[in-house]
Parts: structure tokens; sequence; C-alpha cells
């Protein structure tokens, strides 16, 4: 082991040492610094033995490494050369994780990409779609998305479409037609968002006998539990208590 050790420490330095004195010191010297070990081996791949670059282990040694400097790398290549992710599951995958990062552009049309053939009126894929649209602020075509879904998926039951619906009806200004999706919502959702969105509308709209009533529902059959609940409806709770007049 020490001298595994010694002599991995004068791979280390002297590919620094090498990185410097040839001028490499930028990107090399960051991973040099960043990743000691696998940065080492790439660099002697790559900059030291040249010949090897073309071999599958340098090229599996170097993804390594900027997969671990730059772990969004794939995701934004996927999302960039719809060519590169197949399937329609892959693609929804990658879609997924653009949704998590706020990469709206990204997502809708990953998930627009999906949409075809035999998966052109896939639920599961249209309320991707539709939460996409949503994030990006294209509520009318959430909404149209989310009808369609309907159309092509009779019977279908989704909390989370029906949540989207709603709230893409509320930035509509669409205000009667919200209140009614968010008060059918109510002790079909889980948790007690729907019933404070219903209360703040409600409020918005000079209905206060009508908010208090559902602000005050959502704390009595949630409140008494709130410790249990997860931190976004514990924060429901917290604003149904803030808006009670």
């Amino acid at each position: 082991m020490p001298i595994l050790g010694l002599l991995g420490a004068l791979l280390y330095f002297g590919c620094i040492f090498h990185a410097i004195k040839t001028g490499r010191i930028n990107y090399w010297l960051m991973i040099l610094v960043m990743l000691p070990g696998i940065g080492s081996v790439a660099y002697l791949l790559f900059e030291v033995l040249p010949a090897a670059q073309s071999s599958r282990t340098a090229q599996a040694a170097l993804k390594k490494v900027v997969d671990k400097i730059d772990p969004d790398r794939m995701l934004r290549e996927h999302a960039t050369n719809l060519e590169t992710v197949e399937s329609a599951d892959n693609k929804r995958f990658v879609a997924e994780e653009c949704i998590k990062r706020g990469q709206w552009d990204d997502a809708i049309r990953l998930y627009r990409s999906a949409l075809a053939g035999p998966h052109a009126t896939d639920a599961a894929l249209l309320i991707g779609l539709a939460r996409g649209l949503f994030g990006k602020g294209d509520f009318q075509d959430a909404l149209d998305t989310l009808d369609n879904l309907q159309r092509d998926n009779p019977g279908y039951q989704s909390r989370e479409g029906h949540m989207i619906y709603a709230r893409c009806l509320e930035m509509l200004g669409r205000s009667g037609e919200a209140a009614t999706e968010y008060g059918s919502l109510i002790g079909y959702a889980l948790g007690p968002e729907a019933q404070v969105r219903y209360g703040l509308l409600m409020k918005a709209s000079g209905e206060s006998r009508l908010a208090d009533e559902a602000f005050r529902e959502a704390i009595k059959i949630y409140g008494r539990r709130v410790d249990r609940l997860d931190p976004t409806d514990r924060e429901w709770i917290r604003q149904a208590e803030q808006n009670l007049t």
C-alpha cells in the first residue's frame, strides 16, 4: 500500500507539473485538482499517451471524469439531441429530469417527440407535457393538452392533471371555473393544497366568508397532524393560518 500510494502521488504531481510546463493549465489543472485519482489517469491517457485516445478504456475514463465534474452534461446532450434518446420511456425520463431543473423548453420538446405513433395519446406523457407547458407559462396550451388527454382517454383520472387544469383556469382569469375545479379536488386530492388554493381564490374574488371557511376546514383536517405532513403541505397550512381574517 505505501508503494502504491507513492506511485499515485508521483503520477499526480507529475501530471500537474506536465500540465503547467506544457501550458495545459486551465481545464486539465482543474480536473487534476478536483479529481486527483481518476483525473491523473485520464490526463496520462489523453495528454501523455495520445495514441491511447481511441481506446475504449480511455474514452470511458474521460467520460467518467466529465460526468463527475459536470453531472448535467449527459442530460443536456440528451435534451439537445433527441436522436440520442430513442424510446418514449427514455424521453419521458429525461424530460422529467429537465422539469426538475426548470428546463421547460427541453422538457416540452422531449414530451412532444415521445407523443408519436403508439404513444400519441399516452396519458402519462400528456400530463408531463401539460406540466412542462404550465411551468413555462403556456397556460392555454397546457389546458388544451389536458382537454386532449380527456378526449383520448375517457375515464382517466389524475390528481396531478386535475390540479394543473384548475391552476391553468385560475392563471387565465377564469376564476369561476377554477373555483369549481378546486372544489371538486377537495377530498379527492391528497393534502390541503386544493382546499387552501380554493380559499385563496375566494379571498382574491372578495368572497371572505367562503375563504375563511376553506382555510378553517383545511386547518381542522390537517392542522392536528401538521408534524406528520411533508414540508410542502405544512406550508399550505401555514398559508391558511396567515390568511384567516
